[in-house]
């Protein structure tokens, strides 16, 4: 999946900071900025060394396959979790507190495993850059970006 994305700091290691557009939060900054909102940011490669600069919209790609195994383990290793932790349980008890509680400890074991895994197997494949855009690019996509998926800039 390829995503638009904005330059915020270039390092020396082929890599470079970018953050997402947020057009929207642009027209809002004052409400922003007084609950103190930051853009995060995350590394993406940029393996053609790209002459880039602070603020330079590029597109990265995403793999779907990591997107997906990421989500996995985030939303639904928990979830499973809870209802093995939960199920096991009701063949010790039909307490109900002791069920909950139980499924409690088994979202926090899906969470941990996550944890885990991400500390044991590093950040995983960083996102590519695949090109820096245009100005005409950039306009285009700062033109409607309202998820209308019709246009270019909403994908």
């Amino acid at each position: 999946m390829i995503q638009p994305t904005i330059v915020e700091e270039i390092r020396s290691d082929s890599t470079v900071l970018v953050r997402y557009p947020n057009p929207k939060a642009d027209k809002s900054k004052s409400s922003r900025s007084f609950w103190k909102v930051k853009e995060r940011c995350f590394p993406a490669k940029n393996p053609e060394s790209f002459t880039l600069s602070k603020g330079d919209m590029v597109e990265i790609l995403v793999d779907p396959k990591s997107s997906i195994i990421a989500a996995f383990m985030i939303f639904m290793l928990p979830l499973l979790g809870f209802l093995a932790f939960y199920g096991l349980a009701t063949f010790l008890t039909s307490v109900e507190v002791i069920l909950f509680l139980a499924g409690v400890l088994g979202l926090c074991a899906g969470m941990s495993v996550n944890i885990l895994m991400r500390k044991l197997k590093g950040a995983g494949e960083l996102p590519v850059i695949q090109r820096k855009m245009t100005i005409e690019d950039m306009k285009v996509f700062m033109e409607c970006h309202d998820a209308c998926k019709s246009c270019k800039g909403c994908g």
